[in-house]
């Protein structure tokens, strides 16, 4: 092999070896500026989150990655709450995303969520969807975001917080969690 096809081996892999690791990172978290709306795994969204979003990805069902301060007895019409939403990954993980939709059993948005941090989450679907945007999507181990959410008014009855989390790596996976709550009587 002569030597000026030898550079042109090296110049062909310095500059395709890059473009292949940045396209398997923009794979791993395909919707990292905000998810489509209805990717929560609620049963009215209808939506795949791994087929529709993350070609390939493992699906599991954990509880506790969706939490509130909500009491035991059950939210107060009208009152506000923090919820937050964890993606939980192992050490190595530093790409998460999510989308988190509180609903009644009808699938129609419950209360009303509002932005804490708009510099890592938007609002999505007409504000019936909370999704991380690309500036909040690093993590080390695992990422939280919280935003604020209105309670429903009185006699609206119990509601559940559905969600879907995105740990990229290897293998990516997508993980459904829901918090369902009742109405203070």
């Amino acid at each position: 092999m002569n030597q000026l096809m030898l550079k042109k081996i090296i110049l062909s892999v310095v500059v395709i070896l890059p473009i292949v690791f940045a396209l398997y990172s923009v794979n791993a978290i395909s919707f990292s500026n905000g998810n489509p709306p209805g990717c929560t795994g609620s049963p009215s969204d209808k939506i795949n989150c791994a087929t529709n979003c993350h070609n390939g990805s493992i699906v599991k069902t954990e509880t506790g990655w969706i939490t509130s301060n909500i009491p035991e007895t059950g939210y107060i019409p009208d009152s506000s709450y923090t919820i937050s939403c964890t993606s939980k990954g192992v050490e190595t993980s530093v790409k998460f995303g999510f989308e988190v939709s509180p609903q009644f059993p009808t699938g129609k948005l419950a209360g009303k969520m509002i932005l804490l941090n708009d510099k890592e989450t938007k609002l999505v679907g007409s504000g019936k969807y909370i999704s991380q945007i690309l500036a909040g999507v690093a993590g080390t181990g695992s990422k939280t975001w919280t935003f604020k959410w209105v309670a429903p008014p009185k006699g609206s009855g119990k509601l559940t917080f559905y969600g879907a989390f995105l740990v990229s790596g290897k293998p990516t996976t997508v993980t459904t969690s829901s918090l369902e709550i009742k109405e203070n009587k």
